[in-house]
């Protein structure tokens, strides 16, 4: 996983490990790589915890050790317990500008290290509680270098051999976890890959490169209006949009005067849904999609298009869903005071790359310096 640029954009670093897996006893080893400035100028603090435990003896770094931040540009330990194991670099300039980068290694007992003829998964780590693992994940699109008026135009270039492709990368090695019952933010500019990440964690996109692992059911509130015709009532799109959740018919019966008192529209329920306000429909899919606690609630932009009652009723929704501890939710927004004030941790992508992941504050205050 690769830092590319600081706040400044004059210096990036990434975080290299001499191991991405090991076994129990093994020495691993963790570098501080720094361009754009001479490493010389900058200090460390390496760090580390085992299955995100912040128990006595579960995590350890060179700054609660030594008292200060180091000069060396890299650390060595070695791991006493087999689990998945978080490792942290801070890379600090002259002028105190920090960069975080975090990445993960696995530590087996000897008898469960996969062979190079074995091939496959690592076995699970017990006591994970990871309900979204994204690993170098990238997503790359071709775009033509040409445009085409019609398909005929398109078809004739193609049967030439003219028809040439661009690459667009959208996403470029994202890593990140997501864990049970937590409130996890994404937020970039716009145009940064944000939306095309849930759309890999949803499933309605696949990856070009890595891999993407979700365990739980998904209610996603990704694009406005997906899963509704506009030609049906409110309350024939209420049992539409319900149906592909999953939910069952006696299911929407029984909860029928819940979603529609959530949403406020009982004298509309009859309308079509073309007739409705983007806000409106963002009240009936928010509505539809929390009447029950799903293991996973997807909101991308979503309740920007309401009214701000409305807006605080939807976060104090998710708030009871994130108390519940059974609901993990994946946030997307460009008003970064509702992330601050519902998610825990925060995943930065700018362009594509991942610029810094960790608590909702460092973060959150790294990008707002963007615009000083």
């Amino acid at each position: 996983m690769t830092e590319r640029l600081t706040n400044s954009g004059k210096w990036g670093a990434y975080l290299e490990v001499s191991a991405e897996e090991l076994c129990l006893g093994d020495e691993l080893t963790m570098t501080a790589i720094v361009f754009g400035a001479p490493i010389e100028s900058f200090t460390f603090n390496f760090g580390w915890s085992r299955n995100n435990s912040w128990d006595e003896g579960e995590w350890e770094t060179t700054f609660a050790r030594a008292g200060a931040r180091t000069r060396q540009s890299s650390y060595t330990f070695t791991p006493r317990k087999p689990g998945r194991y978080t490792l942290y670099l801070d890379v600090v300039d002259e002028n105190e500008l920090q960069m975080t980068i975090q990445r993960y290694v696995t530590v087996l007992q000897p008898n469960l290290m996969p062979t190079a003829q074995e091939g496959g998964e690592l076995p699970t780590v017990p006591g994970d509680d990871v309900v979204v693992s994204v690993r170098d994940v990238s997503m790359v699109f071709n775009m033509a270098s040409e445009q085409f008026n019609s398909l005929k135009e398109y078809a004739i270039a193609l049967a030439r051999g003219e028809l040439r492709f661009k690459e667009f990368r959208a996403l470029n090695h994202i890593n990140f976890d997501v864990r049970r019952g937590e409130a996890f933010g994404l937020v970039g500019t716009n145009g940064s890959g944000k939306s095309t990440m849930l759309k890999i964690i949803a499933g309605v996109l696949d990856a070009s490169e890595g891999s993407c692992k979700v365990h739980g059911t998904i209610a996603p509130l990704i694009e406005l209006g997906a899963g509704f015709d506009m030609e049906l009532t409110a309350a024939e799109n209420i049992y539409l949009n319900g149906s592909l959740l999953g939910y069952r018919k006696e299911f929407i019966d029984e909860h029928f005067d819940d979603i529609v008192a959530f949403a406020e529209l009982e004298e509309f329920m009859d309308m079509p849904l073309k007739n409705y306000s983007s806000g409106m429909v963002a009240r009936i899919a928010f509505a539809v999609a929390t009447v029950t606690e799903p293991d996973i609630l997807i909101v991308d932009e979503t309740l920007s298009v309401g009214d701000f009652l409305f807006q605080r009723k939807c976060e104090r929704r998710i708030q009871e869903l994130v108390e519940s501890k059974n609901v993990t939710v994946l946030l997307v927004s460009h008003s970064i005071e509702l992330v601050e004030r519902i998610c825990q941790r925060v995943l930065w992508i700018e362009k594509g790359e991942q610029r810094m992941l960790g608590p909702v504050d460092r973060v959150c205050e790294a990008y707002n310096s963007l615009s000083n």
